[in-house]
């Protein structure tokens, strides 16, 4: 009930949410607790939390939670969370990465999955994949203008990921004080962005 009175303050005080439906790290559980529930329903995992992106089960998890939540009747307002003018918009997942498939096809999947499963469910939002703004492997020419050697390891892709038929809008989480680079934005071809420049000193 906690969220729904967010919301439902964020409504009458006429402000946008954009709502994370994971986190990547282990806060508030994360990817890591998945797999976790996953091991102790009997599936045969390792420790490595990156088997959140391909493993049916961990999907289906994913899957009934985003259910569970989208289709949630706000108990202040009465009304259902696909519905809500309040939510600007579903992130599926705070900054995803996949260290154990650096050349990205496993995490470009999943957004593809979820994405649609998202839409599925409420064609009202929009839907944006929460990811840093990194640069993949499959596009040399710009892994000059990562932050450092080691952004392309982790899966996404800036411009593949956010040309995901049913992702709607690109963003970016950067962190100026601690990266030191001016990371520039390139738009790709999606139906909404938000742009953001850093220029640290």
């Amino acid at each position: 009930q906690v969220l729904d009175y967010i919301i439902y303050e964020a409504r009458r005080n006429h402000i946008r949410l954009i709502l994370c439906l994971v986190n990547n790290l282990d806060n508030f559980g994360g990817k890591a607790q998945y797999v976790k529930w996953a091991q102790a329903a009997g599936a045969n995992l390792t420790n490595s939390t990156d088997s959140f992106f391909y493993h049916p089960t961990i999907k289906g998890y994913y899957k009934d939670f985003v259910k569970a939540i989208l289709t949630r009747r706000n108990s202040y307002s009465g009304i259902r969370y696909s519905d809500e003018p309040a939510i600007f918009a579903w992130e599926l997942m705070n900054e995803p990465r996949c260290v154990s498939n650096s050349s990205g096809p496993h995490l470009q999947a999943w957004i593809a999955e979820m994405a649609a499963y998202v839409k599925s469910l409420d064609a009202k939002h929009l839907v944006t994949v929460g990811i840093e703004g990194f640069y993949g492997t499959g596009i040399a020419e710009r892994l000059g203008y990562n932050p450092g050697d080691w952004a392309a390891s982790f899966c996404s892709d800036f411009i593949q990921n956010s040309a995901v038929e049913n992702i709607d809008f690109a963003s970016v989480h950067a962190y100026p004080d601690s990266w030191y680079v001016f990371f520039p934005i390139i738009c790709t071809n999606v139906s909404f962005f938000i742009c953001q420049f850093f220029i640290c000193h």
